[in-house]
Order: structure tokens, then sequence, then C-alpha cells
């Protein structure tokens, strides 16, 4: 297991060490992800240029490049600058969350002026109590879902992130230059890693804050046609037949595993707001990933909603928590079907509103 940022038990000469090495590599992965993208720009610029001009599949097609390029320039470079700017002077956990959001904030901005992506995030209603800890269950769709996890718990609920993730979420330098100031523990997903994941979401909850938000992705993984159809089988060797019935009629999600989330539900306490978070768009720019069952839908928008509910009100038994969180996860699928349909977007105010940065 990898943590961020370094454990408080380390001695100070070893802290130091450590921030050293941090700034030094945050430092040299600047410069290299800044001249990277200065040899790219004599093909982006074109490309976006054209892009408008194309028909649709050749639109789609140039359209991912172009947000890769503005992730790198909106969110990896704001990260890489603002984590050595913080960890030159005392930063406390507020200045790290601001810097998360910024960073959000700057890759929408040049998505929406490069791509012509549009992004819909309505915030819950009501937000949750500032004096309760949260706790949120996310649909794992595709790209960038790590970023949009931290993304929205900083930008959208003005929570510090917690959770867990996949150790090659850090091979993005942006990403691990947050995680540095960011609690997140990070695990090689093989089977004693996804073991001391789910030991760990447990531990995270116990010591969940009235401030902090500890999301995780029942799901396990990105959504893939093939993920689907491997999941959905493995419920039936396992002789959960009505599990994966269920499943077998959600065609847009995967069906969620029911450890985590449990183990992190009971662990936050009675205490805890619990949100479920719909998110749907980034898939859409990987369609060879969907299948023949996932509702056609534009590539040209991202769109996140939540549901609230109360942790006492969630079920502790294990079998009818688990009818609860397939309810949830079919309602999820609706939701998606239901998102492909044309929509007014926001407006660019409403989504600079939900930014605290």
């Amino acid at each position: 297991m990898h943590r961020t940022p370094p454990s408080p038990g380390l001695s100070r000469a070893a802290r130091l060490r450590s921030a050293a090495l941090a700034s030094a590599w945050d430092a040299l992965a600047l410069g290299t992800l800044t001249a990277f993208l200065l040899l790219l720009l004599p093909l982006l610029l074109p490309l976006g240029l054209l892009r408008p001009l194309l028909p649709g599949r050749a639109a789609a097609a140039a359209r991912l490049p172009l947000v890769w390029a503005a992730y790198l320039a909106g969110f990896s470079l704001t990260a890489l600058a603002g984590s050595l700017r913080l960890r030159a002077r005392p930063a406390g956990p507020d200045a790290w969350r601001l810097l998360t959001a910024r960073a959000g904030r700057r890759f929408r901005r040049l998505a929406e002026d490069w791509t012509g992506l549009r992004f819909q995030v309505d915030p819950p209603e009501p937000l949750p109590d500032p004096g309760r800890p949260v706790v949120v269950l996310a649909r794992h769709a595709g790209i960038l879902n790590t970023q949009l996890a931290v993304t929205a718990v900083a930008a959208v609920l003005g929570r510090h992130p917690r959770g867990v993730a996949k150790r090659c979420v850090a091979l993005e330098p942006g990403l691990r230059a947050l995680l540095r100031g960011v609690p997140l523990a990070l695990f090689r997903w093989n089977r004693a890693g996804r073991a001391a994941a789910l030991a760990e979401l447990a531990a995270q909850g116990r010591a969940l804050g009235p401030d902090e938000a500890l999301w995780l992705y029942p799901e396990g993984t990105n959504y893939s046609a093939a993920r689907r159809a491997e999941s959905i089988a493995r419920l039936r060797t396992r002789g959960q037949d009505a599990l994966a019935d269920r499943a077998e009629a959600m065609p847009h999600v995967l069906p969620p595993h029911l450890p985590g989330a449990m183990a992190a539900l009971r662990a936050a306490g009675p205490s805890a707001v619990v949100l479920v978070c719909g998110h749907t768009g980034p898939e859409r720019l990987l369609p060879w990933m969907l299948g023949p069952g996932y509702a056609p839908g534009p590539c040209d928008r991202v769109r996140l909603r939540w549901w609230g509910f109360p942790a006492d009100q969630v079920p502790a038994d294990p079998e009818d928590f688990a009818d609860w969180l397939y309810e949830c996860w079919e309602r999820l699928d609706r939701w998606i079907a239901g998102a492909a349909e044309p929509a007014e977007p926001p407006s660019r105010r409403r989504a600079e509103d939900l930014d605290p940065a």
C-alpha cells in the first residue's frame, strides 16, 4: 500500500527528505509536461480548429485527444505548480482542497473551449449538513474517474476527500502531486490489495471527520461491456442468481460489490450522510468499451447528479443492504439512459458557482 500524505510517524529528517524528493519530482514533471504540450501544440491547434467541421464520428474521435490535452494543460499543470507553492510554505488541508477545486475548474474551462464539451454538475439538494461526515457511493464510469472524485468532493461538497484507489492512478503526475496533500490510500489491485483496501475503507470510515467525504466505487473498476458480462457470470458462479438477473437488466452499470460499501457505511456510523453519485459522459469518449445495450447519447456532455440518504436509514442486514444498493444502481441505470436525451446545458455561471476556489 502507498498512503499519501507521508505518515506523521516519520522522523523530521525523513519528512524533510521526502518533501524535498517530492518537490524535485513535481518540478521535473512540470517542466517535462510543459515541454510535451508545447511540442504537441502544432498538432492540437489545427485539430481543434478542424473538429467542428468534421462529420459526426470523426469529430467524436478528434475530441478524445483534445480532452486529454485540456486535462494535462488545465488539471495537471495547475496541480503541479500549486503543489510546489504549497510545499514551499506551511499549508493546511483547506489549501489542498482549494487547489484541487481550482485544477478541476481550469480543466473544465479548457475542455469547454477546446472541445465543445459541456458540464452539467448539479449539487446535492440539500447540501449535507456541515457538521456530519459524508460517504459517497459513486458509479465508476470511465476515464478521469479519480480526478472527478477528488474535484467533486472539494468543489461541489466543499469537503476534504478521502478514499482508496488503484496505485496506477498515481502514474499521472498532476494527480500524484495532489495526492501528496490528500489522505488517499493506494493499493495494488490483486487479491491481497483488495483485502487491504477493504480494511482501509473501514478504518477511514471510523476516522471520517465532519468536514470530510469518503468516496468509493462499489463497482470496483471502469465500465466496459466485457467487464459487465464477467461480473454477472461471477454472480451466477456464486449462486447469486437473483442479483445476476437484476444486473442483467442494468445495461449501463456494473453490478456493485457489497463488502466495501457495507464496511465503509458501518464504520462511518449513523451520523453520516450517504450520497449516491451518478455521472455519465466520460465513458462515451471510449465508445468501443460500451455494449450494444448501452443507450446511444452525445459524447459532448458530462453530467453529474446525487441522491441523498441518512445513514441510519440504510439497512444493516446484509441481504437488505444488497437489495438497497441494487435499487440505487437500478436508479442510476435509468438515469443514465435518460441522460442520453438532449438537455439544455447549464450556464457557465452556474457551473462556476459550485467552485469555492
